[in-house]
C-alpha cells in the first residue's frame, strides 16, 4: 500500500469527484481513478460507489476513511516535525475568503506559497464570517478571514479596517433614504447567518427590521440590491464602482468601519503548517511580527 494510493483516497472521499481530487493533487482523473482501484484490489474490498453524481463511500469505504486520515497526518506530522525550514513542510490548508479573491490578495498569497512553501496547496472556500467561524471550529476550514470581534478560541492577525456603506435601488427616493426612520421601515437584504452587519443595523435602526430576503454572498446582495428588492451593507470599495456606472445609489448615513481579521484556532498554532501560513500572511499584509 502505497503513501500516495491513501492520499488520494481521502481526498476523492472529502470531494466525492474524480476530477475535484485530480485537481488538488496536481495530477488526473485517470491516474487518480487508478489509485482507488489499486487500493481497492489490495484490500479486495470496494470503496466507493460510482454514479453519474460521483463517489460516494460503502461501508468499508468509511471504516477505513478515518484511518486512512489518521495515517496520513502521522506521516505528515513527522515530516513537518523533522523539517528545517518552511521549504520542506506538506500540508493542505482550506482558507475562507469573506470578501473576493482581489481585495484578499490571494493572488499574491498563492505565488508566495509557491516560492515559499512548495510542498503547502491552498484550498480557498467563498464563505461569510459567520459560517467561517463555525468551519472553523468544527475543523472544515484550517483558517480565514473575519470581520468583526474574534471569538475567545480563536487567535487572530488584524488585517485593516473596512469602510462599509448602505447601497440602494438607484430608483430609490434619495430624500427618503436621509430619514433614519424611512431607512428602518424600508425592505433589507440581510446576511441571514450570524453576521456582524446584522448586529450593526439592528444597533443603528432597532430589531423591527424588515428583511425582504437575505444572502451571505456580496455578489448576490448587489444584484437584489440592483433589481429593486431593497437596501443592504456593502464595502464601500465594492460599492463606488457600482454607483458609478449608474447601477445603485450610495447612502452614507450608516457607514462604519469593521476590522477585518485572519482567525485560526488557537489549539493550532503551534501546527507547522498553520504556522507557516501565518507567517505568509504577516508578510503579504506588510504586518511586523
Amino acid at each position: 500500500m502505497e503513501f500516495y494510493h491513501l492520499r488520494s483516497f481521502v481526498v476523492v472521499a472529502e470531494t466525492k469527484n474524480l476530477t475535484q481530487a485530480a485537481k488538488r493533487l496536481c495530477s488526473t482523473p485517470p491516474a487518480i481513478s487508478a489509485h482507488i482501484k489499486t487500493l481497492e484490489q489490495e484490500l479486495d474490498t470496494t470503496l466507493f460507489i460510482r454514479t453519474s453524481k460521483g463517489m460516494t463511500l460503502t461501508e468499508k469505504g468509511q471504516l477505513l476513511l478515518v484511518k486512512a486520515q489518521k495515517t496520513l497526518d502521522s506521516a505528515i506530522d513527522m515530516v513537518n516535525l523533522a523539517a528545517d525550514n518552511q521549504d520542506d513542510l506538506i500540508g493542505h490548508f482550506q482558507l475562507g475568503l469573506n470578501q473576493n479573491i482581489q481585495a484578499l490578495r490571494c493572488t499574491t498569497l498563492v505565488n508566495n506559497l509557491i516560492e515559499n512553501c512548495p510542498g503547502i496547496t491552498l484550498q480557498l472556500n467563498q464563505s461569510s464570517t459567520g459560517k467561517i467561524i463555525k468551519d472553523i471550529q468544527s475543523a472544515q476550514l484550517d483558517g480565514g478571514y473575519i470581520y468583526g470581534e474574534v471569538p475567545e478560541d480563536f487567535t487572530a492577525i488584524a488585517i485593516k479596517k473596512v469602510e462599509i456603506t448602505t447601497i440602494a435601488p438607484i430608483n430609490f427616493d434619495q430624500k427618503q433614504l436621509n430619514d433614519t426612520n424611512n431607512l428602518a421601515s424600508s425592505p433589507w437584504i440581510t446576511m441571514a447567518q450570524y453576521c456582524p452587519f446584522d448586529k450593526e443595523l439592528k444597533r443603528k435602526l432597532g430589531t423591527n427590521i424588515h428583511a425582504q430576503v437575505n444572502s451571505d454572498h456580496d455578489q448576490s446582495r448587489l444584484e437584489l440590491v440592483k433589481s429593486g428588492l431593497g437596501l443592504s451593507f456593502l464595502e464601500l470599495s465594492l460599492a463606488q464602482p457600482e454607483q458609478s456606472a449608474g447601477n445603485i445609489q450610495i447612502v452614507p448615513q450608516l457607514n462604519f468601519q469593521i476590522p477585518l481579521s485572519f482567525v485560526v484556532l488557537t489549539t493550532r498554532l503551534n501546527n507547522p503548517v498553520v504556522k507557516a501560513i501565518r507567517q505568509e500572511m504577516n508578510i503579504l499584509w506588510g504586518i511586523s511580527i
